[in-house]
């Protein structure tokens, strides 16, 4: 079962030149080391919250403790925060198996719709049966795939992500213009969820860019 380790933050201003060699030559290399693999680095184009997001995965929850419990990974995490503020982190899990990938694996380029909530009590089987048989093939329809289902363990805010994909801004833009995607969203939070947002995240480069190296370097 994959588990997704996700951290946020905003870079200290007046520090991106350090911050940005910090995390490309450092912090990144450091995390990979210990075990968390990095799936992808975003930042917030539209939406709230602290402006970077990076994730990772690990195989089961029990070397993910093992890992942040690690004196290595504190000592680098203490470095981090000289470069940034506004952190937080959470730990996630599959919704459902059905909805989420065997593998997550790094996507090159692509772009990110999250939507967070949280699930009223009184539907939930209704709310797991609306997203596998209305919001998911709708969304699919729309070209704004949902690639996967998360259900927060640890952390704060909504428990719920729905990570959706799109090749660009105006892809995710033309999406949720549309009568479809109105309806569709205005069913879930009326009658499912409260607590209710989205995001719009485009890819950073520097989870994507090294990795596409790497794959280069292995070719030769």
């Amino acid at each position: 079962m994959n588990v997704l380790f996700t951290q946020s933050w905003d870079p200290i201003p007046g520090k991106h030149d350090e911050y940005s060699n910090f995390i490309s030559l450092y912090y990144n290399p450091t995390l990979e080391r210990l075990g968390l693999h990095l799936v992808g680095g975003y930042y917030v184009v539209v939406g709230e919250g602290p402006r970077i997001i990076a994730v990772a995965t690990v195989k089961d929850m029990q070397i993910l403790q093992q890992t942040l419990l690690s004196q290595e990974y504190q000592d680098i995490n203490n470095k981090l925060l000289q470069y940034v503020w506004k952190y937080t982190n959470k730990i996630l899990v599959p919704y459902d198996p059905e909805f989420n990938p065997e593998t997550y694996q790094v996507q090159i380029g692509v772009w990110r719709f999250n939507i967070y909530y949280n699930v009223l009590r009184s539907v939930q089987d209704q709310h797991h049966q609306f997203l596998k048989e209305e919001f998911i093939p709708e969304m699919e329809r729309l070209k704004l795939p949902v690639t996967s289902v998360w259900r927060m363990t640890v952390g704060s805010g909504p428990r719920m992500l729905l990570e959706c994909t799109g090749k660009n801004f105006v892809n995710i833009a033309k999406a949720i213009d549309t009568v479809e995607y109105r309806k569709i969203i205005r069913t879930i939070r009326e009658k499912h969820v409260t607590d209710y947002s989205s995001r719009i995240l485009a890819p950073t480069g520097k989870i994507e860019v090294p990795y596409l190296t790497d794959s280069m370097l292995k070719k030769f």
